[in-house]
């Protein structure tokens, strides 16, 4: 499985078709073919995006999460609110800095909160047919004792992000009726239904 490898893509054309809050670019492009030689040239466009940061943030003592809500550009047009439950995120957009750093910045930006510990989650694309996003989750502790909530956000990047505390239980609820609809968290929940045993034994010693 997985023979070929970025050798066996031709990028023949790189324009830019748009360059703003994202970047567009067309491709014309042709690879190897499965059953040898070469496929004919083709087009595809190529949303450039950054590589992203988020982090699942947990308070293992009271069995807590904390989420932030928010306003998703992508969700306008459909049936349900674009306003949606997610996870603490952000761009990988300051030169040298690692992952575990922008978590505990946007945790801070966006929630107002430090992190305890990090414990890795998993790396993946978003949406490899037409977007160069690559994400990496972790999974926070945070001390969530006298957290009401709040409103975060940076204003110069128009964010208005209101932070949500909310139990275990209840978050897991959302995510088994589909309240909850976003990659990035559906896949931190999950992952957090498979670890959570060892994670409360690992921060905890539970």
């Amino acid at each position: 499985m997985m023979d070929f490898t970025q050798q066996d893509v031709e990028i023949l054309d790189n324009d830019t078709a748009f360059d703003g809050f994202f970047k567009l670019k067309t491709l014309r492009i042709r690879h190897r073919l499965f059953n040898g030689g070469w496929s004919q040239p083709f087009a595809r466009e190529l949303c450039v995006r950054g590589d992203a940061v988020g982090v699942l943030l947990y308070d293992p003592a009271l069995k807590k999460f904390a989420m932030v809500e928010q306003m998703r550009v992508g969700v306008l047009g459909r049936q349900q609110s674009p306003w949606l439950l997610e996870l603490v995120a952000g761009m990988l957009d300051k030169d040298g800095e690692a992952c575990a750093e922008v978590a505990r910045r946007e945790t801070q930006e966006e929630a107002g909160l430090d992190i305890l510990a990090l414990e890795p989650v998993i790396d993946y694309f978003c949406s490899p047919g037409g977007s160069s996003e690559y994400f990496t989750l972790f999974c926070g502790r945070v001390d969530l004792a006298g957290v009401q909530g709040g409103v975060f956000g940076v204003d110069h990047e128009n964010e208005d992000i209101r932070l949500h505390i909310l139990p275990v239980d209840a978050v897991l609820a959302m995510l088994g009726d589909g309240r909850i609809n976003n990659a990035m968290s559906i896949i931190a929940l999950q992952w957090f239904q498979l670890n959570r045993q060892r994670l409360d034994h690992l921060w905890l010693g539970a």
